[in-house]
């Protein structure tokens, strides 16, 4: 993602609000964003895949741009009371990315 690059997410919050959250190249991942956009994301671990409160939901569409979970990820997920297998993703291991202007995350309710 070239420095200046803007995307756009459409993020749903816990309670259902649709909100637009913009943002430069300045983040690594999609859960600083979140972060940084005051969306409700603790992100107790500041992003190394071992708490899970950064926990999204992506449409469907997207997922396959994303890549695979890796062990750690799909652990922490598995642990969940709302995992689901399909759509289930730790905000903190998506790099942000210029290709992912648009996405729609919905942020999972915490466990």
């Amino acid at each position: 993602m070239a420095v200046g690059d803007i995307i756009t997410l459409e993020v749903t919050d816990r309670k259902g609000v649709v909100h637009a959250v913009v943002s430069r190249a300045a983040q690594d991942n999609i859960m600083q964003v979140l972060y940084d956009a005051d969306q409700d994301i603790e992100a107790t671990c500041g992003g190394c895949a071992s708490c899970a409160t950064c926990h999204v939901y992506i449409q469907e569409s997207w997922m396959e741009q994303l890549g695979e979970r890796d062990d750690s990820e799909n652990m922490m997920l598995e642990g969940s009371d709302h995992y689901d297998v399909k759509r289930s993703r730790l905000s903190c291991q998506i790099a942000l990315d210029s290709a992912l202007d648009g996405m729609a995350v919905t942020l999972a309710p915490e466990d």
